[in-house]
């Protein structure tokens, strides 16, 4: 399969996520905002692979590590053939939210579905590069993934 290129709006799409986890900061929450170098998607698993870069992906361990995430939210955008994501995952009760922008081409993503439809289920994977350790978001009902409202 190509690589997908992230594409003009991928810039966007990232000062969206870090204004997210700004807003939740100014509500006193705990917040991640990841800046993904590779975002590929694994559809038999079904999974996105979200690669942050160490330090980044140490303060989301950390941060994530003990949540008890009960609440995903996403939202979304496409142009020129890439779809883009940003998932917010939040720990409610002990106000601890990450922000997680990502990218796939119309064809990762339909692939990805098909794969997530079968499972019933969708992981979003933070990883460093050295694949030491990995912090898995669930997204219980992808529906909210695949079928989030673009706002291009």
């Amino acid at each position: 399969m190509r690589r997908t290129d992230p594409g003009e709006r991928w810039g966007d799409v990232v000062a969206d996520s870090d204004s997210t986890a700004a807003e939740y900061r100014d509500r006193g929450w705990t917040t991640v905002a990841a800046h993904p170098g590779d975002v590929n998607p694994i559809p038999d698993a079904p999974r996105v692979d979200v690669l942050l870069p160490g330090p980044e992906f140490e303060e989301a361990s950390t941060v994530v590590g003990d949540a008890e995430i009960d609440g995903v939210r996403v939202y979304a955008a496409a142009a020129e053939g890439v779809e883009y994501r940003l998932v917010v995952a939040a720990d409610g009760d002990a106000e601890i939210a990450v922000c997680v922008p990502t990218y796939l081409g119309t064809d990762e993503l339909d692939a990805l579905r098909a794969g997530a439809d079968a499972a019933g289920a969708l992981t979003v994977r933070l990883r460093p590069l050295d694949d030491r350790d990995v912090v898995e978001i669930d997204v219980t009902d992808p529906t909210v993934f695949f079928d989030a409202t673009a706002d291009a």
